[in-house]
């Protein structure tokens, strides 16, 4: 039995132009700026870093910033929600549906952590129908940083099973570099994909286990997992 740990953003879906949509009418609301989540290096981090982030890029003074972050993040969810279709299978990347469709077959514990809110994942799970494919999720809004939400993972698998999760037993799939360095923390088996913002040359700088253009090949994904 292993524990897989997949993350969200540009791994199994792309919403990357409805995030860049939000941001960009929520700081002109709250800040009078006009930026994108993709005017920075955004991948790997949470919601709060990346609006620091930005709010730093834009000069935004940080008590002005702190005062309104809160509310900034209530008003991203709300958004965010309103910006996805009902059905929005055509932002799943290719693959991933099938791949956890094969790993819902096994006895793995497949987990999910990402920067994102639980606000913002319900969103994304409804319009996807992917949710019923993880035993529990782990949010950037509420951990710290991604070895953080490794360890709280482990934690409950380790509830969960009786059993325990080390090295090779813990797999990490993600598209940044930051799941790269998190995996290489835990000694774990680390899956790269190269759909996201950070290219498939600055993935294979940083060596993963494996590295895969994409999920499409999945069950040379399974292999590399078994």
């Amino acid at each position: 039995m292993k524990l897989i740990i997949f993350d969200l953003d540009q791994t199994l879906v792309d919403f990357i132009s409805v995030h860049n949509k939000v941001t960009r009418r929520l700081f002109k609301r709250f800040f009078d700026v006009d930026v994108r989540l993709t005017d920075i290096d955004f991948a790997g981090k949470s919601l709060n870093q990346s609006f620091h982030e930005l709010a730093r890029l834009e000069n935004i003074p940080e008590d002005v910033f702190r005062k309104k972050s809160h509310q900034l993040l209530e008003s991203y969810e709300t958004t965010f929600g309103e910006s996805i279709p009902e059905d929005a299978s055509k932002y799943i990347l290719p693959g991933a549906r099938k791949l956890l469709s094969e790993l819902s077959k096994t006895d793995n514990i497949v987990a999910l952590y990402t920067g994102d809110s639980p606000g913002i994942v319900r969103y994304v799970f409804r319009a996807t129908n992917l949710g019923r494919f993880f035993r529990f999720c782990l949010y950037g809004t509420e951990v710290e940083n991604r070895a953080d939400m490794v360890r709280l993972a482990i934690e409950k698998a380790e509830r969960l099973t009786g059993g325990k999760f080390r090295g090779k037993d813990i797999i990490i799939i993600g598209d940044s570099v930051r799941d790269i360095e998190c995996g290489k923390e835990f000694n774990a088996l680390v899956i790269a994909v190269a759909t996201g913002f950070h290219s498939e040359e600055e993935l294979r700088k940083r060596a993963p286990d494996y590295l895969f253009k994409d999920l499409t090949d999945y069950k040379r994904i399974l292999q590399s997992i078994g």
